[in-house]
């Protein structure tokens, strides 16, 4: 498409152009009209300044500009933010993948994607609309530890198997410093809860959630609904796999007799199956255990084991599916995993978010939130930052 030339585009096709100099690259050109000395060129291909025909010969986030037959990234979009990183996502699994896919993206101290200490306080994240020339600030879902923290993006555009297109732009650097990130998770995944508004009555016709008749009821309150003894919670909405299913809970007490949280196949008082998720027992004492079809027999593929050293201590139980494959994770690092189940789980076969308590105690879940994530998950490589105002 002919994008405007960014200014940094510009700037280079002046000293060209002064120069005479219709090579790309740094060196001394002739004197035109007797006039002796140049200015330098600087090379531009690090800047993604590349020869082009058409966008498709371009690298993710930028855009054939057929004045000059160059590839170029998107304009500056605020030159409030003094800097900018793109960020990309690269799709290795054989599926494609939808608009609206949540794409974690992990800034750590150590192992992320961005570190830490290059995240400002007033850091955002945009995308650039190539059909219209503009930019829009995009919705995520921070969702914060103690050492790092998890950005979930979604996809604005489908990213087919084995492709890579830009994620999202990493905005920071404000004068004022002051935080601008859009909190906006109903926005970023298939489904999204916090439990700040579970019905505290007549729970049997809300839309979202289903109470399994039991001898307790839920306890709602402070951002959390408590599951006790007897009581089974099961989320409405119909979720086809791919699925990555988060749980932030919490599971009191060390007397369980049957323990669930994870998929099941509707919202009966008994346990309805295909499955799949963990099950935790007496001293917190787990497994998780799968069933791909209604008429299977429930699998636990590896030996019961304790998920946590810390009781009662707040935990991120995720449960993924995807046809002939599952993995568990506690607190992103993998519990229990297998990839060839026979059979599989069906891509047309609606699976339902299920909290079960058994015995003496109970489990407080404060978040849970769905992404359409393939197992093979999404790749994020962040580019180099780039500075507004750059000079030569």
């Amino acid at each position: 498409m002919n994008a405007p030339l960014p200014p940094t585009l510009r700037r280079h096709l002046v000293l060209k152009a002064v120069c005479g100099v219709l090579s790309v690259g740094v060196g001394v050109g002739v004197g035109v009209g007797g006039v002796s000395g140049c200015l330098f060129s600087p090379a531009i291909e690090d800047d993604g300044y590349v020869e082009c025909a058409s966008d498709a010969e371009c690298d993710p986030g930028r855009s054939c500009n057929l004045a000059v037959n160059l590839c170029a990234p998107p304009p500056w979009n605020d030159p409030g933010f003094a800097e900018r990183q793109q960020i990309n996502v690269t799709n290795p699994s054989a599926r494609d993948l939808s608009p609206g896919t949540a794409v974690p993206i992990l800034i750590a101290l150590d192992g992320g994607d961005l570190n830490l200490d290059n995240v400002s306080a007033d850091a955002r994240f945009t995308d650039f609309i190539e059909d219209d020339g503009r930019w829009e600030v995009r919705g995520v879902f921070r969702d914060l530890f103690a050492d790092r923290f998890v950005v979930w993006a979604p996809l604005v555009r489908p990213l087919p198997a084995g492709a890579t297109d830009a994620l999202v732009w990493l905005e920071q650097g404000t004068e004022a410093g002051t935080p601008t990130v859009l909190e906006s998770p109903a926005t970023t995944f298939a489904l999204f809860d916090d439990l700040n508004a579970f019905p505290d009555d007549e729970v049997e016709t809300d839309e979202i959630f289903i109470v399994a008749p039991g001898a307790a009821t839920p306890l709602i309150g402070e951002g959390k609904v408590t599951v006790g003894d007897n009581v089974k919670v099961v989320w409405k909405q119909e979720l086809l796999p791919p699925i990555s299913l988060t749980f932030k809970a919490r599971v009191n007490g060390l007397n369980c007799e049957e323990v669930f949280l994870g998929l099941t196949g509707g919202a009966d008082v008994g346990f309805t199956l295909p499955s799949a998720g963990f099950f935790i027992d007496e001293n917190l004492s787990t497994i998780a255990e799968v069933a791909p079809v209604e008429e299977a027999n429930p699998t636990a593929f590896s030996p019961a084991r304790i998920f946590s050293e810390q009781p009662n201590a707040l935990h991120r139980f995720t449960i993924e599916v995807d046809g002939g494959a599952f993995r568990m994770l506690v607190d992103d690092v993998v519990f229990d995993e297998k990839s060839d189940l026979r059979p599989p789980y069906a891509d047309d076969t609606p699976l339902f978010a299920t909290v079960q308590v058994g015995g003496a105690c109970s489990v407080d879940v404060e978040t849970m939130w769905v992404s359409t994530l393939p197992i093979q998950r999404p790749t994020v490589n962040v580019e180099a930052p780039v500075l507004f105002n750059r000079t030569f």
